[in-house]
């Protein structure tokens, strides 16, 4: 149980870390999204959301199916899910939204 308690701690700290040192991230946001542990624990201390949730909140359909895996970038200060999506006639879209409100 103090295994999980300090990885968690840690993974706070990395995260807080990150969020304050990462660079501006280029039209891809490639250089600003932040690794899977450090979202864990952005989501686990309420300062984002899941992405279900933000989905849920931006109104994306269902008919748009998630083709990339889903990063989070910063940009301007701000925490973004970035997803490329095939939408339901076939055509392939980059999806930025953002990662607190659901807006894009």
């Amino acid at each position: 149980m103090s295994g999980y308690l300090i990885n968690f701690c840690m993974a706070v700290v990395l995260a807080s870390s990150l969020l304050g040192a990462v660079a501006a991230p280029s039209a891809a946001y490639a250089a600003g999204c932040i690794n899977n542990r450090a979202v864990q624990a952005l989501i686990a201390t309420h300062k984002i959301k899941t992405w279900p949730a933000i989905k849920a909140l931006a109104g994306i359909s269902d008919q748009y199916k998630e083709v990339s895996a889903v990063r989070v970038c910063q940009e301007d200060d701000r925490l973004y899910y970035v997803v490329n999506v095939a939408g339901p006639s076939g055509e392939s879209e980059q999806l930025v939204v953002n990662a607190v409100d659901g807006s894009k």
